[in-house]
């Protein structure tokens, strides 16, 4: 929820409808998605290219730094379309897709997956989503928690719900962000965790310098494999992380 949402959607807002194409590059000193550290808890760089191809439609690409616990560095790239409708002046939705991709390392593709997403806000204070991946893996837990013997990597149904708020202070410079959600990685309700942040936004023209508080809770991963179930966790997670994004 964190560094990857909102370096494309501090691109997308800053082009407005008026540019054809834009983009976004940053910098954090954490790589966070819905709650789970793609970094290890190490700086990681991003950068988001997006167009317009037809009106109400939007199409991008994107590429992050990922470095998984016990494993090597490596990128993860995405390509997105959207559709997106606005209600009179309060009102707006969008509905996508996103692949996501990256190159395969001592043959780990966890990081491959497919998935379909929408979203509804209000006035731009508030917003809703959902997400869903018929895909996804463990790749992202499986780093810290203790493997057992010849468990392979296998595949889930995913989704996710979130919310988020968006209040600015002031003349418009300051805003304070604030999310939370809840994800069930495995598909079911044996593997699902929450997690939220706050923080402060300071905009300084195209670009932006984010102080963001983000917790998430115990991750619990149940596996059945070959008649035995394999049951790990996570321990809960608090911590601080600094965001700079430019917009072009």
């Amino acid at each position: 929820m964190l560094f990857r949402a909102t370096c494309a959607g501090f691109a997308l807002a800053a082009a407005g409808t008026a540019a054809a194409c834009g983009g976004a590059v940053g910098f954090a000193s954490d790589n966070v998605l819905r709650g789970a550290s793609l970094s290890d808890e190490r700086p990681a760089w991003l950068v988001d290219a997006h167009c317009e191809p037809a009106r109400d439609w939007v199409a991008g690409v994107a590429a992050s730094r990922v470095h998984l616990v016990g494993r090597s560095a490596n990128v993860q790239w995405s390509a997105y379309v959207d559709r997106r409708w606005q209600f009179g002046q309060d009102w707006s939705a969008k509905a996508g897709a996103t692949h996501y991709d990256a190159a395969r390392r001592a043959g780990i593709d966890g990081l491959r997956y497919d998935e379909v997403n929408a979203a509804i806000g209000y006035r731009g204070r508030w917003r809703a989503s959902i997400a869903f991946a018929p895909n996804a893996t463990d790749v992202y837990y499986r780093g810290k928690l203790p493997p057992a013997p010849g468990l392979p990597m296998r595949r889930y149904r995913a989704y996710w719900l979130e919310s988020t708020m968006h209040q600015p202070l002031g003349d418009g410079r300051f805003a304070i962000d604030a999310g939370a959600g809840i994800a069930f990685p495995g598909g079911d309700h044996n593997s699902r965790y929450r997690y939220g942040s706050i923080g402060l936004r300071w905009q300084l023209g195209d670009a932006a310098i984010y102080a963001t508080h983000v917790w998430t809770g115990a991750i619990r991963w149940r596996v059945e494999w070959l008649g035995q179930t394999y049951e790990m966790a996570l321990p809960p997670r608090s911590a601080w992380v600094g965001t700079i994004l430019w917009a072009f």
